[in-house]
């Protein structure tokens, strides 16, 4: 699209906790609003600020912002992360890309492509060849056309007590 020519992806820094804190939030809202299940966005607050204070100090966490002229249209983040090497992963960096979401009023402009494109080549730079992350209904298209696949044998646990 030309109009992604006019946005700049670049990387947050701690000055962007509060518009990364602000982000997450309206997209666990949506979520939740969707599908309601554990604790609500609301209550998440002190933990999301605190987990972006931790880790964009950190050197396996990256997130990365579209800007234009001040305005923030989305968002993403990758964690790459060490498993054991195997078959179809010799060198056994992975990585998780999490938190996209785009500002409604700039959704259908490309910026969630721009966003995903700079978190692979971040992961692909950091040694990570198996990205993994999880789809909502909405983001499903998108990353299906980047070459994202559903492998069958993905599971998932939700444990809120023991």
């Amino acid at each position: 699209m030309a109009e992604q020519a006019t946005w700049r992806i670049r990387r947050a820094t701690p000055d962007d906790i509060d518009t990364l804190v602000a982000l997450r939030h309206d997209m666990q809202r949506e979520l939740y609003d969707a599908h309601p299940h554990g604790v609500h966005p609301d209550e998440l607050l002190d933990a999301i600020r605190a987990y972006f204070q931790k880790e964009l100090r950190g050197a396996h966490f990256a997130a990365f912002l579209a800007e234009r002229h001040g305005e923030i249209g989305a968002t993403g983040a990758v964690v790459v992360y060490d498993v054991p090497p195997g078959p179809s992963n010799p060198g056994g960096a992975e990585a998780i890309i999490m938190n996209m979401y785009t500002v409604p009023r700039w959704r259908g402009h490309g910026l969630a492509t721009l966003i995903m494109n700079e978190l692979i080549r971040h992961g692909y730079r950091e040694g990570a060849r198996r990205f993994w992350l999880r789809a909502s209904p909405n983001g499903r298209a998108l990353y299906e056309k980047l070459g994202f696949e559903a492998p069958g044998h993905y599971m998932q646990k939700f444990v809120y007590e023991l």
